[in-house]
């Protein structure tokens, strides 16, 4: 095992979101206790509504385009720029890797 320099912060969908992606495509398998994103962020951070509004654009961009994946036809909800209309969100400063093979990575 070893400790990750990293801290985390997952989101889950909320209903408002889970209405906008069956209006996109009604055959998604999502509700509430669909799984959540994990995204990781700096470890050590003080304030979780300042790291939430840091990321929040990102985030909602990247989990937009997962149930779009890329039709520049489909129209976006409006975001206000607050995450927690959308999703529930849990923060966390320790990430532990259990296994021993490396952590590959991948741009999106």
């Amino acid at each position: 095992m070893k400790l990750i320099n990293r801290g985390f912060l997952m989101v889950k969908p909320k209903q408002p979101f889970i209405d906008w992606a069956l209006g996109i495509d009604p055959e998604l398998m999502i509700d509430e206790n669909s799984e959540g994103s994990i995204y990781l962020i700096e470890e050590a951070f003080w304030d979780d509504d300042l790291i939430i509004e840091k990321y929040a654009k990102k985030i909602w961009n990247q989990e937009c385009q997962s149930i779009f994946e890329g039709n520049l036809e489909i129209e976006l909800p409006e975001f206000s720029g607050n995450l927690n209309e959308f999703f529930m969100i849990e923060l966390g400063c320790t990430v532990i890797d259990l296994l021993k093979d490396p952590i590959s990575r991948e741009d999106l």
